[in-house]
């Protein structure tokens, strides 16, 4: 099978030579490689962008297809990415996709390589992740992986038919099916509410710094489930001071453990939505909304009543 990589860089040196000796070790036979432009308000990091995107390109020594997506200007942190990724499927169908803090171990490329062929034509499947946030790793299940509504892409490999219909701002939620979504998502309204409530304040506020809960609408939108492996196959090590979105060093998320699954692969005996586990990740990694019951309604006219009506 053909691993095709899109590689997102910017202005991290260490952690961009630690994940790309990772993907070097693979040897992809198509390689992208992609960068935003240098904010110029921010001192040194024209020379940074420089040097990183040169020790990338003067550091493939292997037979394979490299194509670039080099920008000038800075066009942030949302379109960055996710106009790479559009770009990456317009010259192939599916993938593997990387950004420069994202360390995946050995099993993650195998991983998605076997999966991205064994659902190359399911459509009930969004995404293959590299990621597991469960407390307890590897987790205690007969199979290798689960199906979850969340498309975590802190390393990742998908298909073109999965991208294809991404929208950036979320022109198409006025008109969405909400109760039908809602009733998709969580049987607790606080957990399926609060999905609700992000995707309006995507649309209504329109933010330029970010792209994934956008892929997570398109994907939940349209029912589908994502690979989640059974222990964590990639860590993210871009956590401190000079990130966008994660400057705690001690945050849960940052530089959690890798394991290599053993090969052949365990799969489901069907495609079917771990419930538990996701009652676990979304109050952890999202939230939850105070959603009103009728009898705090109740209670709250009989307040009223009480207040307006004193003896």
């Amino acid at each position: 099978m053909q691993l095709n990589v899109l590689f997102i860089i910017f202005n991290k040196v260490d952690e961009t030579k630690r994940v790309f000796n990772v993907i070097k070790k693979q040897k992809p036979s198509r390689l992208f490689v992609a960068a935003d432009g240098p904010r110029l308000n921010k001192e040194g990091e024209v020379e940074k962008c420089k040097y990183v995107r040169q020790w990338v390109l003067e550091n493939i020594d292997w037979n394979c297809e490299v194509k670039t997506l080099f920008r000038d200007e800075n066009v942030g942190c949302g379109r960055g990415p996710s106009e790479a990724i559009t770009w990456f499927f317009e010259h192939v169908t599916e993938g593997v996709i990387l950004e420069d803090d994202c360390l995946p171990n050995d099993t993650f490329f195998t991983f998605c390589l076997h999966l991205l062929d064994k659902y190359r034509d399911e459509h009930k499947i969004s995404m293959i992740s590299g990621n597991n946030f469960q407390q307890i790793q590897p987790m205690a299940l007969d199979s290798d992986y689960y199906f979850s509504i969340f498309p975590s892409s802190h390393g990742w490999a998908t298909w073109r038919r999965s991208w294809d219909g991404f929208d950036y701002h979320l022109s198409g939620w006025p008109k969405a099916n909400k109760a039908k979504l809602k009733t998709y998502l969580f049987e607790v309204k606080e957990y399926s509410q609060w999905w609700l409530n992000y995707f309006t304040w995507l649309y209504e506020n329109k933010p330029e710094d970010m792209w994934d809960f956008q892929f997570h609408y398109l994907c939940m939108i349209r029912n589908q489930l994502a690979i989640i492996p059974k222990a964590n196959l990639v860590t993210n090590i871009g956590y401190g001071p000079d990130a966008t979105h994660s400057q705690n060093p001690d945050s849960y998320f940052a530089n959690v453990p890798t394991y290599e699954l053993a090969i052949p692969f365990k799969h489901p005996s069907s495609i079917e939505r771990n419930y538990a586990a996701d009652l676990f990740i979304q109050p952890m990694l999202f939230g939850r909304v105070d959603v009103d019951t009728t009898f705090k309604k109740v209670k709250r006219v009989i307040k009223k009543a009480i207040r307006y009506n004193p003896r």
